[in-house]
C-alpha cells in the first residue's frame, strides 16, 4: 500500500497521481507529530473501501464574529447564528482514499472553498457515498500520547489542541517524538 505525502487540490494533482499511485492521500500540518507506520497500518485497514475519509471528526461552531481565529465569512450559509458545521475531520491530519482524491481533482473547478480548508473538504463529501472514519488516534494530545504509547495504543498523530499543532514545534518536536513515537524499528517492520 502506498499513500502520498501531501493532499493536492491544484492542477498539480494529475501530475502527482501519475508519479504516485497512492491508495490514500494524506494532508498533515508541518507542526504535527506523525507515526508513519501507525498511519500506514490505520489506512491499510480501510483499503478495501472505495470512498474513505479518515480523521478526527468534529462539528464545531460556525464563527460569525469578524477578527476571531477561524472566522467564517459565509457563516450565513449554515443557518441561524450559533449553528454548527457538518461533520468534518480536524485540519491537522486527515486521509482520503484514491477515489475521493480523484473526485476532487476532476471537480476542483466547481467545488466551493470555505475559509477553512478542513471545512471545505468536509463539504465536498456531503451528498456523496463516503465512509467517514472517526479515529481519535489521529488527534492525540501531546500530554496523553505518552501514556497511550506505554499502554500499546500508539497515536497516529499528536499535537497541542491550544496551538492546533505542537506549540513551539521547532523546540519540542524531538521531545514529543521521544515520548510519543512508535519506536525505532516500527517503520522497518511495518507491513501494509
Amino acid at each position: 500500500m502506498t499513500f502520498s505525502g501531501a493532499f493536492l487540490t491544484t492542477p498539480l494533482k494529475a501530475m502527482w497521481d501519475a508519479l504516485w499511485d497512492a491508495d490514500f492521500h494524506v494532508k498533515v500540518d508541518d507542526d504535527v507529530h506523525v507515526n508513519i507506520a501507525t498511519l500506514g497500518a490505520t489506512s491499510a485497514r480501510h483499503r478495501s473501501k472505495p470512498r474513505v475519509y479518515i480523521g478526527c471528526m468534529k462539528s464545531g461552531p460556525v464563527l460569525a464574529q469578524k477578527g476571531v481565529r477561524y472566522h467564517e465569512p459565509e457563516y450565513w450559509k449554515f443557518g441561524e447564528e450559533g449553528n454548527k458545521y457538518f461533520r468534518h475531520a480536524t485540519g491537522q491530519l486527515y486521509a482520503i482514499s484514491k477515489d475521493l482524491a480523484s473526485y476532487i481533482s476532476i471537480n476542483q473547478h466547481v467545488l466551493h472553498k470555505y475559509a477553512n480548508e478542513d471545512v471545505s473538504l468536509g463539504s465536498w463529501f456531503i451528498g456523496l457515498d463516503v465512509d467517514h472514519i472517526d479515529d481519535r488516534r489521529l488527534c492525540c494530545g501531546t500530554t496523553d500520547c505518552e501514556w497511550k504509547a506505554q499502554a500499546g495504543n500508539i497515536c497516529v498523530a499528536s499535537f497541542d489542541w491550544t496551538c492546533s499543532g505542537i506549540c513551539r514545534s521547532v523546540d519540542r518536536m524531538r521531545d514529543v517524538h521521544r515520548r510519543c513515537g512508535e519506536g525505532k524499528n516500527a517503520l522497518r517492520t511495518a507491513t501494509f
